[in-house]
């Protein structure tokens, strides 16, 4: 911009002056964009797994809806993960367990607790009796 300036005798049109700097900002960030490596990583909530990967349908409410199912896996199936991000839960933001979904293991872990979640006929009970009644 200073070169264009200084050709210009400093009277350079200030919408001109903004689409050479759009344009500039625009080329470093695709030299950018593609000299990152792509993220073959993908995280998802056990709800959003069910769902999406198992073609599961987790009601909102009932003996098999959704705290049920989260709670389940963080109970019987603690090593496939602690991470949590905030997403949007029913219109608000809250903090939910994401699993390492781009992990084998990790989906294999979630596709059996689902599983059982869903084949288990009362899976608060069990819950509640693997925690010694605490839950």
């Amino acid at each position: 911009m200073k070169t264009l300036a200084e050709l210009t005798g400093g009277r350079l049109n200030p919408y001109i002056e903004q689409q050479f700097k759009d344009y500039a900002g625009n080329l470093l960030a695709e030299h950018n964009r593609k000299m990152l490596a792509p993220s073959e990583e993908r995280w998802l909530g056990v709800v959003n797994f069910a769902q999406s990967e198992l073609g599961r349908k987790v009601p909102i409410s009932g003996s098999h809806y959704r705290g049920h199912l989260g709670t389940w896996v963080r109970t019987f199936y603690p090593q496939l993960g602690d991470r949590q991000e905030d997403r949007l839960v029913n219109g608000t933001q809250q903090p939910v367990y994401v699993y390492a979904c781009h992990d084998p293991a990790v989906v294999a872990g979630l596709t059996k607790a689902i599983e059982e979640f869903f084949a288990h006929p009362s899976p608060a009970a069990a819950r509640t009796q693997a925690s010694g009644g605490i839950l």
